[in-house]
């Protein structure tokens, strides 16, 4: 079992981010974040790559869903959280997502990019270190 302790200003900040990525990933206007989260199958080939999204696209979808919906669930209890392994792998790509999605609009491209010292820098960071705990959690101890 893992036990997250987040405060409630950190549960009600991972309610909005999970709120706004299930409204992203479900969208059908054009977001460059989407193309981190759906990236394209094949590059040097505009038709595969569409007839590709063609067919995987509403699975992804489903599959991202449900990942963050069962991050959602585990939110409406307390700010103590109790995990299985099972529930925080759902959970992992998640917070990958997010990540990617701030990292989206803050620029960030590259390990060597910087983080902004700013709000939204410190909630990529923030969500890299509850992603970083629960990778760690899942490993058990050395």
């Amino acid at each position: 079992m893992i036990v997250l302790e987040l405060d409630p200003v950190e549960v009600q900040l991972l309610r909005e981010l999970i709120a706004q990525y299930e409204e992203l990933v479900t969208t059908s206007e054009v977001d460059p974040a989407l193309e981190r989260l759906f990236p394209t199958a094949y590059t040097d080939d505009a038709d595969a790559a569409a007839e590709f999204a063609q067919y995987t696209r509403e699975s992804l979808i489903d599959i991202k869903t449900a990942n963050s919906g069962a991050v959602a669930a585990a939110l409406e209890a307390d700010h103590v959280v109790r995990l299985s392994e099972e529930d925080a792998e759902h959970w992992l790509p998640v917070l990958t997502d997010l990540r990617l999605v701030l990292a989206d609009r803050l620029d960030i491209r590259t390990d060597d990019d910087p983080v902004p010292d700013d709000g939204l820098g410190d909630i990529y960071d923030w969500l890299g270190e509850l992603q970083s705990t629960l990778i760690e959690a899942l490993d058990g101890p050395p």
